[in-house]
């Protein structure tokens, strides 16, 4: 008896239960640091705070509830199927280790293909920012979105990269692989993958897709005028690295 009136308490409070969970997840993230691998930076302090809110509210609910609770009959099947549901989404908040989006979710959304690489081309597309922007601080968003605006060999002779990303094939030249970042406008769910193509014969023989490298080259025309991607990083260095705090750009 008493097994069963615990599970018609779980069944009638659900609601509650997963709110808590979420709520206890959220906050554990962002003590943790690991909260910005889900939503944008800026999000941050406004997620926490209901978090804390849903927290309070929940508790309250709670205590409410066992003061005016009254027995209700609920078929031992849905009893069941409540508990089992808060103990998967439990599990899935709690115990499944945050990670970073992977070089899966690049290819199957495409690299460069959002608005991300494009935005970024019309930030830079003014002759000032041309003539005086200081290239060596560029990020991979930013030379992406150059990348997109001009081809011409011309204006990129002289011009270095020092990047960190993570390793994405190019699926159309095995000689090529793209030194990737997503870039997050709100959440991990409309993150656009953009990179910058490096031209490494038998790269694949090194590296592995996805693993976080550091590139310090230069631009050069393809070798083989190549069209899709006319111009290419040329490495001086490939390092290893590891996946850094803040993997996304923003």
């Amino acid at each position: 008896m008493r097994f069963k009136l615990v599970l018609s308490r779980v069944a009638q409070q659900q609601g509650i239960i997963l709110l808590f969970v979420i709520a206890m997840a959220t906050l554990w993230l962002a003590a943790t640091g690991r909260l910005t691998l889900y939503i944008h930076q800026r999000y941050v302090v406004f997620t926490t705070g209901m978090a804390v809110v849903a927290l309070v509210m929940a508790s309250v609910s709670v205590i409410a509830q066992s003061r005016t609770h009254q027995h209700t009959h609920f078929a031992w099947w849905r009893r069941i199927a409540a508990c089992v549901m808060i103990c998967v989404v439990a599990s899935m908040a709690l115990l499944v280790p945050p990670t970073a989006l992977t070089t899966t979710t690049a290819t199957q959304r495409g690299i460069n293909k959002g608005a991300a690489a494009q935005l970024s081309a019309e930030k830079l597309s003014h002759a000032s920012l041309f003539a005086q922007r200081d290239y060596s601080r560029l990020t991979i968003k930013e030379w992406a979105g150059l990348l997109v605006q001009t081809h011409d060999s011309a204006f990129y002779r002289g011009k270095t990269v020092n990047l960190t990303g993570f390793v994405t094939p190019d699926t159309a030249d095995a000689q090529i692989f793209y030194v990737s970042r997503f870039v997050v406008t709100c959440c991990a769910v409309d993150a656009q993958a953009v990179g910058v193509p490096v031209y490494a014969p038998g790269w694949r023989e090194r590296y592995q897709p996805n693993g976080w490298v550091t590139v310090t080259g230069d631009f050069a025309a393809h070798p083989q005028q190549h069209r899709q991607q006319p111009i290419v990083v040329m490495p001086r260095s490939i390092m290893p690295t590891t996946q850094p705090k803040e993997p996304y750009e923003y």
